[in-house]
């Protein structure tokens, strides 16, 4: 070996030995103090500080399963008036929008033509009736045959049977009212010529009045009829309470829901016929449910759970829910009242942690 390579690899080691040095040094290699965080034992749930939680205290209550549907007020009554006959108009005695009562008269149509008519069929059969007086007295004296007196008899009662049907007619010229209620808007002048048919104006009874709205097939059999609801209006403040009336026998095969019709007291007309609806339907009540906040439930796997805390530990239990409200739910299992549920830190709950109540929660 030559001297150059000795000395080349001597210089090497010292460089080694060198920077080895300076790295045992600055602390990157040999021995190290450990840290007594590392060395101490990991906490267990049983000895870990306690985690503040808030609670519900679960007391039985009474609950209302509801449900909102839209409807649509309608009239109790409601009639297009129109004429019977064909006539002129000659006299309209109504003002559109006011109340009638049953009865009121609210046009005439000219009847003079009618009435003509009846004078004449009257001039007829007073002279008939002569006629016929006469025959009867010559057939009581064998004068004229039974058949010649019979005819003139007829005669009479044709003429009696024409004067009632122009009665008839002269009745259909003055155009009543069928019920009390409020007029619309008119639709014809006096003056015009009617054909039988022709609307005049629109007679609605809106006290009572009534609500028809539809609400799902799964729910039909809770509602009857004679049950209660209440309905609200988009202007007007307050629940209006109306009574069940009547039901539709089938249910709709498109919506897959069954129309109820509810009737209300409208005092004063407050509510108009074709007003958009707001109803409240009560389905079912409960006298002792026990209701608990939302979100304390925990959904899982097949089911849904919530914690309790018992002795300063969180305890998870399975629980069967019912009605769901806005911020609470109804446990139908596994909870009895005195319960307290643990509504806060829910993700951090591990069965056995300790816990402790730090506030209370409640249900508006």
């Amino acid at each position: 070996m030559s001297k150059s390579l000795t000395r080349w690899i001597s210089l090497v080691g010292i460089g080694i030995l060198i920077v080895v040095f300076v790295l045992y040094r600055m602390g990157y290699i040999g021995e190290r103090t450990p840290d007594p965080a590392a060395l101490a034992p990991a906490a267990s749930p049983e000895n870990a500080p306690p985690l503040p939680v808030e609670g519900y205290l679960v007391n039985a209550a009474v609950l209302t399963d509801n449900i909102e549907v839209s409807g649509s007020a309608i009239p109790e009554e409601e009639v297009q008036i129109t004429s019977e006959i064909a006539g002129k108009v000659a006299a309209i005695l109504f003002e559109e929008g006011k109340r009638v009562e049953k009865g009121a008269v609210l046009v005439r149509l000219n009847d003079e033509e009618w009435r003509a008519q009846r004078e004449k069929q009257v001039v007829q059969k007073h002279l008939a009736e002569k006629i016929a007086n006469r025959l009867k007295a010559l057939y009581e004296k064998e004068g004229v045959s039974l058949q010649e007196y019979e005819v003139a008899a007829a005669e009479v009662d044709r003429y009696d049977a024409e004067i009632k049907l122009l009665d008839v007619q002269l009745d259909k010229t003055v155009i009543r009212a069928p019920f009390g209620g409020v007029l619309g808007l008119r639709q014809v002048s006096e003056g015009s010529y009617l054909s039988p048919g022709m609307p005049i104006v629109s007679l609605v009874r809106v006290d009572p009045i009534h609500v028809q709205f539809s609400i799902p097939e799964k729910y039909s059999g809770d509602l009857k009829v004679g049950g209660k609801v209440t309905f609200q209006l988009a202007g007007l403040e307050g629940n209006f309470p109306a009574t069940i009336v009547a039901r539709d026998p089938k249910i709709d095969a498109n919506t897959r829901t069954i129309t109820f019709e509810a009737k209300a007291p409208n005092p004063g007309g407050r509510v108009l016929p074709g007003a958009f609806t707001l109803v409240k339907v009560q389905l079912r009540e409960f006298d002792k449910a026990l209701m608990v906040p939302t979100e304390a439930i925990v959904p899982e796997l097949g089911g849904k759970k919530l914690f309790l805390y018992r002795n300063g530990q969180a305890v998870g239990v399975p629980v069967i829910t019912g009605i769901r409200q806005d911020r609470a739910i109804q446990i139908v299992d596994g909870l009895q009242p005195g319960d307290t549920v643990i509504t806060s830190g829910i993700l951090q709950l591990r069965p056995g942690m300790p816990v402790s109540i730090s506030g209370w929660t409640t249900i508006k």
